[in-house]
């Protein structure tokens, strides 16, 4: 293959199950809960280049669970597949090709009946990249931390999240996660036409100054992930925990913030990544 530019890997991940897939130990796509029941799914996630950060080897992992009111995973009823495919971000309908075999759930090579309740798929993709990004890759190790203290840490920070959202202040926002702004604009080759797509985007949200879902401790649990550099709450439902609601929700479900944290420091404290 002919040695991209600015490379833009992405997956295509078909799932008749409820997922979650990781890429350097970081969740990039999760398909769970009720929306599972009966159903099958297939996305593209586009990029995976702020998960990966730099050239490299890098683990990728599907994990497989029940759909929604199912007890076992069945040949007959689950699946998951994942394609591994790279484009140049400026024509990436022209220049899509595969870049590493595709895995899958193995049920043809397993005899019929076999029922799991649990099941992983995993790879390793190289990827070559023309950056290397200040992500979290010398972040603080969380796992020194004491979980009940890291917890009430990452639960204060997501109520000041919280607080800003309800307060509809987009500027502080902004400045809150400025890490990820920087992160996603390098690892995306965001154009200046782009980057104020996305600001306006935001705009446009804050403007409608919609309620804020109410958070509570007892309603979500802490997950961590990039090898001990990440952190993130996540509803006992599944959804996330930062929610503005919907302003139809006969038309629309709640706006979900995905937001993921680290500690540049124990000084610094956590800030959004």
């Amino acid at each position: 293959m002919k040695k991209l530019e600015n490379p833009y890997y992405h997956l295509n991940i078909n799932s008749f199950c409820q997922t979650e897939v990781y890429v350097n130990d970081v969740i990039i796509d999760e398909w769970k809960g009720l929306q599972t029941q009966g159903n099958e799914r297939n996305i593209v996630v586009a990029p995976i280049n702020h998960a990966i950060l730099q050239s490299g080897k890098y683990k990728v992992v599907g994990k497989m669970s029940p759909k929604y009111g199912e007890k076992l995973l069945t040949e007959e009823s689950s699946y998951l597949g994942i394609e591994f495919l790279v484009s140049e971000a400026a024509r990436m309908k022209e220049t899509r090709a595969p870049f590493q075999p595709k895995i899958e759930s193995p049920w043809n090579g397993l005899s019929s009946g076999i029922q799991f309740p649990q099941f992983e798929i995993a790879t390793e993709i190289e990827v070559e990249l023309p950056f290397v990004l200040d992500g979290w890759q010398n972040s603080v190790d969380l796992n020194t931390i004491p979980e009940n203290e890291l917890f009430d840490q990452v639960y204060n920070y997501y109520h000041q999240i919280r607080n800003v959202l309800e307060q509809h202040d987009l500027e502080t926002f902004l400045k809150m996660s400025e890490d990820k702004k920087n992160l996603q604009e390098q690892a995306f080759y965001f154009s200046e036409e782009r980057k104020n797509d996305f600001l306006n985007g935001a705009r446009q949200l804050f403007s409608q100054k919609l309620p804020v879902i109410e958070l509570k401790r007892e309603e979500v649990k802490m997950e961590i992930m990039g090898y001990g550099k990440l952190v993130r709450l996540i509803r006992n439902d599944g959804s996330q925990p930062l929610q503005f609601k919907s302003p139809d929700s006969f038309e629309q479900s709640n706006i979900e913030l995905e937001v993921k944290l680290h500690m540049r420091s124990r000084e610094k404290g956590l800030t959004i990544i």
